[in-house]
């Protein structure tokens, strides 16, 4: 047991010593803490319980002041250096807030909500729009978790340092684009009605619910912080609506009950990736069949790999474009719109 935590420390900090070098250090100086070994031994059941175990210290910061924090870029524009001084005062809050951290570590998940990944709607949704038989149209997302993405049309976003869409003054997010028309990048249109599908919702509006969200970033990720707070005001100015259940049964009935002369977008980006094979078939044929009455646009992503594809129906034949491919973490967009397609 004391050589799995001691390496799942280890790989931890070298994994990711560039994206945070406050969890890199910390987690190397517990791998040998053999007070800390003896407490959270029995936690590490795998790597991801070490990740797990860092965001449920930082969300009880949120709710504990303690001078922690001033090593924390959460809580501060200008961190202390961490050094053997500020590991004891970790050490510390640890052992002091045992129960709630066992707590988080154990039924927490590490489902990140990344607002910026909706700036690939902005060129999906262009290209869709301009081929609808409406002015009017529905959205749907399926595994929306938050809801985030469901309000890209309220964000602002500058493409490749030059062009702006949206408003910029008070979220801009920043995204490189290649391959794309810039003349085509115009303001984005408000859906009719919008709707988040899931499993299991996070209500952004629960502080308790939306700490937890902000904690599973790094400390070091300001940016994704920043824009996240923004989003959640973003959202209770502008709320979706949440559903939360089984995700086919739940698409069926809104499918449903949208009306019927408006076309529906559903879209989904990484959501179905740990999917069964036997539920994503159920999906795609809950589509199809919906796709006999009403004009569906289905953007998909790791259904069938990396790539953004879009899926729709002509005269009842399926079409199917690969529209880009989506760097989820450097938010780099290649649009792949008429190059080759290989199944």
């Amino acid at each position: 047991m004391s050589f799995k935590y001691r390496n799942l420390m280890l790989s931890y900090s070298s994994a990711i010593d560039r994206k945070s070098p406050l969890y890199s250090d910390i987690s190397k100086r517990m791998a040998d803490d053999k007070e800390l070994k003896m407490l959270l031994s029995p936690l590490m059941t795998g790597p991801e319980a070490v990740p797990l175990f860092m965001s449920s210290v930082l969300y009880s910061l949120y709710y504990h002041d303690d001078e922690l924090r001033d090593y924390y870029m959460n809580f501060n524009d200008f961190v202390k250096p961490f050094d053997d001084d500020a590991y004891g005062l970790f050490k510390s809050f640890v052992q002091r807030h045992r129960d709630m951290i066992i707590m988080m570590t154990t039924t927490g998940d590490l489902k990140k909500n990344i607002v910026e990944r909706s700036s690939l709607l902005v060129p999906v949704f262009h290209r869709i729009v301009k081929e609808v038989s409406s002015c009017r149209f529905n959205v749907i997302e399926v595994g929306s978790k938050a809801g985030l993405l469901l309000n890209y049309d309220w964000y602002g976003y500058t493409f490749n340092k030059a062009v702006s869409v949206g408003d910029t003054e008070h979220i801009n997010i920043k995204v490189k684009l290649k391959g794309y028309n810039h003349s085509l990048l115009k303001p984005l249109e408000h859906p009719h009605m919008k709707y988040g599908i899931s499993e299991s919702v996070t209500h952004i509006e629960n502080d308790d619910e939306f700490y937890w969200m902000l904690s599973l970033l790094y400390p070091e990720e300001t940016k994704r912080r920043k824009n996240l707070l923004k989003a959640r005001q973003i959202f209770l100015e502008h709320p979706v609506t949440m559903l939360e259940g089984d995700e086919l049964v739940l698409l069926e009935q809104v499918i449903d009950e949208l009306p019927a002369d408006e076309p529906i977008i559903i879209f989904h980006v990484h959501r179905t990736k740990n999917w069964s094979d036997e539920k994503k078939a159920n999906f795609l044929s809950l589509i199809s069949r919906k796709a006999a009455d009403k004009e569906i646009y289905h953007v998909h992503h790791q259904l069938f790999g990396s790539d953004i594809f879009l899926d729709y129906f002509n005269e009842g034949y399926l079409k199917r474009e690969k529209l880009a491919n989506f760097d989820l973490d450097k938010l780099k967009i290649e649009w792949l719109v008429n190059h080759p397609l290989k199944i």
